[in-house]
């Protein structure tokens, strides 16, 4: 089929998460009725959705997924689409009003940061899908990563003055602000128009019965490859219980960059200013034990850096 942006209008109908929760339940009986389907169990986890098990009028398993509207999501469908069924769940239907994807029920679907796997391996599957994704030949209208950088970093630069307190005690003033200063550098220089997920983290990467994996709950836009590899340096492995975090997370980033493709000096830089925007975005959601953790993580990504 030929998915579309989701409208943007919709995003002004729904200002609040709390005031579409309300109207969540609803938004899913009337797609379950429009298109058919007999609802099944619902998945857990996810954070901007309603997501659940259907089957169709002619008996195929199906996911539902009727989204909460927010500007990172928009192009979600498209970019699944251009993945196809080899890299993304297929997309069998579309509502871009309610935000709502019909989508291929990939099996069994288990995300990679459940997977007990070696980290060697775990980070070999999760770049080798990466790298194969850059390959995508981008579909014309998707946002820019610079676009959406420098809004972080406006965002998070009209908050510094009320969070300057805390990051002063956090004992990383200092290191926030080289790594908002950082971001902008590296967004600023960034010429690439590949097309990235948006969120290639672990959690988003599922196994599928023919052996291989599947990407999904992309935020798609175009941009520099090497800042996506961040979550995935930091998540698998556990390289934060090492006795020497630095030199793990190091030989993860190089693994990783190299089956990937990509350049691991920008990828470590990268790592720096998201580490540093992650202090900001848990203060600003009053997580004082995840700022605290990210505040003592935040060094280490600095000395990998080299910034």
């Amino acid at each position: 089929m030929d998915s579309v942006a989701f409208e943007t209008t919709a995003i002004g109908a729904y200002p609040s998460r709390v005031q579409w929760d309300a109207s969540a339940v609803d938004l899913v009986a009337t797609m379950l009725e429009r298109w058919h389907l007999t609802a099944g169990e619902a998945f857990v986890g996810g954070e901007a959705a309603s997501v659940l098990r259907v089957t169709t009028r002619d008996g195929r398993p199906a996911v539902l997924k009727v989204g909460f509207p927010h500007v990172e999501a928009v192009w979600e469908a498209v970019a699944l689409e251009s993945w196809g069924g080899r890299l993304a769940p297929e997309v069998l239907r579309q509502d871009p009003w309610t935000w709502s994807i019909l989508l291929e029920l990939v099996e069994p679907g288990i995300p990679l940061s459940r997977h007990e796997l070696p980290a060697e391996e775990a980070l070999t599957i999760a770049a080798g899908l990466y790298r194969e994704l850059l390959l995508t030949k981008p579909p014309p209208g998707l946002p820019t990563l610079a676009d959406i950088v420098s809004e972080y970093a406006r965002d998070a630069q009209a908050r510094l003055p009320g969070q300057r307190h805390d990051l002063v005690n956090l004992g990383v003033l200092d290191l926030v602000e080289r790594g908002l200063s950082l971001s902008r550098d590296l967004a600023a220089s960034d010429g690439a128009s590949t097309m990235l997920h948006g969120d290639f983290n672990p959690g988003n990467l599922i196994s599928a019965a023919d052996g291989g994996w599947r990407v999904i709950d992309p935020k798609p836009m175009l941009g520099d490859p090497e800042f996506e590899l961040f979550p995935l340096i930091e998540q698998l492995g556990s390289p934060w219980t090492r006795r020497d975090p630095a030199a793990a997370l190091w030989a993860q980033l190089e693994l990783a960059s190299r089956i990937a493709g990509v350049d691991p000096v920008r990828t470590a830089r990268w790592a720096f200013a998201r580490a540093a925007y992650n202090v900001c975005w848990y203060l600003d959601d009053a997580n004082d034990a995840a700022a605290t953790a990210a505040a003592r993580e935040l060094p280490v990504w600095f000395e990998i850096s080299g910034s």
